[in-house]
């Protein structure tokens, strides 16, 4: 067994809480979920991608221990749950502003998409293979996870002025 996959020794070696994010089964689930992430790295502001790091390092171990429960004796290796959590995150953020509306929604129209085809219909946009296969619960953890790291933008923000004695 990989020593850096999700599997039920996470909680004694917490470093697969995050590592698990990084190993694939091959080479091509590394490409297809590189690509995944890159779309939400490109979508976001130059000065927004600092954020959007530290909420994919907040929500990697979340989404972990969410999937922890219903593993069993297997494994999960990938980013394609963290993926989403980016999509929903980066939707959410391009919401908020005018000119990028449009984006923000395609962005999260295209994840619903994706969700609806995966738990509805058993589609996947990356066919399973003989050692592994999609596993749509972390798609779906990922973007309500996503969806909820972006929720405190929402608030409306007030400046704090300090009082002058």
């Amino acid at each position: 067994m990989d020593p850096l996959a999700l599997t039920s020794e996470a909680l004694q070696e917490p470093w697969r809480l995050w590592t698990a994010h990084l190993v694939h089964f091959g080479w091509d689930h590394a490409l297809a979920n590189l690509m995944a992430l890159a779309v939400p790295a490109l979508l976001v502001r130059r000065q927004e991608r600092l954020r959007l790091l530290a909420a994919a390092l907040l929500i990697a171990p979340l989404l972990s221990l969410a999937l922890l429960p219903g593993l069993g004796g297997g494994q999960y290796r990938g980013a394609s749950g963290l993926a989403c959590a980016l999509w929903a995150w980066t939707g959410q953020r391009l919401l908020q502003r005018e000119e990028s509306l449009s984006v923000g929604l395609l962005l999260l129209g295209g994840l619903g998409l994706k969700l609806g085809l995966e738990g509805c219909l058993g589609l996947y946009v990356l066919p399973s293979q003989a050692a592994w296969r999609p596993l749509p619960e972390a798609h779906v953890w990922g973007a309500l996870l996503g969806l909820l790291a972006a929720a405190p933008s929402l608030l409306p923000m007030r400046r704090w002025h300090p009082r002058r004695i």
